[in-house]
């Protein structure tokens, strides 16, 4: 079974191009973020480039952020099959400065503020809520992951799934890495999901 991409693919790749909606005849691009994916099963399925205008103390900027997509077939028992229901993104944002100032709305946001725009952007998420932080390894630092509980819509059923969200600068960029897999396998695909953050390259 194939995972609709209104469910899971649109969450990280249209709903992180859409947080972004910040800055902006300027323009600022931001670098990609990849990952090793070693022996997690993920692939890379793609990369974008969302680009948009807007306008910061009286200019109009150009803003080019860029997504990472990565993706696996996971079976699951509630569907009596497999579906693409794991997914990685890594997603970078500009800062961009204009007549002095920094700006980048991202880089002010938490992993729930960041959580709880998906919930409100896409009805395929339900029942969003925190379970815990952790550290993690990304960049050569110690970032703080956090662990959101929630469903999505699968071919019509209700599928619990866990959000891991990180957000941080790194360089001139903000770096926003996400990973969304099925509860029934989180032994497996947590797991999995941690090692493609610590394996996070950016610029790529």
């Amino acid at each position: 079974m194939k995972l609709s991409r209104r469910a899971v693919g649109t969450l990280t790749v249209a709903g992180l191009a859409g947080l972004a909606g910040c800055s902006g005849s300027t323009s600022f691009s931001a670098e990609y973020a990849t990952t090793d994916t070693g022996d997690t099963g993920y692939e890379q399925t793609g990369q974008r480039e969302p680009t948009m205008t807007r306008t910061f103390a009286g200019q109009e900027v150009n803003v080019t952020n860029t997504v990472t997509e990565y993706r696996k077939e996971v079976q699951l028992s509630l569907l009596g099959g497999s579906s693409d229901v794991g997914v990685f993104a890594a997603f970078t944002s500009p800062q961009v400065e204009v007549a002095g100032q920094s700006f980048n709305p991202i880089s002010d946001m938490d992993a729930k503020e960041i959580a709880e725009q998906f919930q409100n952007r896409f009805d395929t998420m339900d029942g969003l809520g925190e379970e815990s932080t952790e550290q993690v390894d990304i960049l050569g630092s110690a970032r703080t992951v956090t662990k959101f509980s929630a469903t999505v819509t699968v071919d019509g059923n209700q599928v619990p799934v866990f959000l891991l969200i990180a957000n941080f600068n790194h360089e001139s960029d903000v770096v926003v890495p996400m990973g969304i897999f099925p509860q029934e396998r989180q032994d497996e695909e947590g797991p999995n999901i941690r090692q493609l953050m610590a394996n996070l390259t950016h610029p790529a």
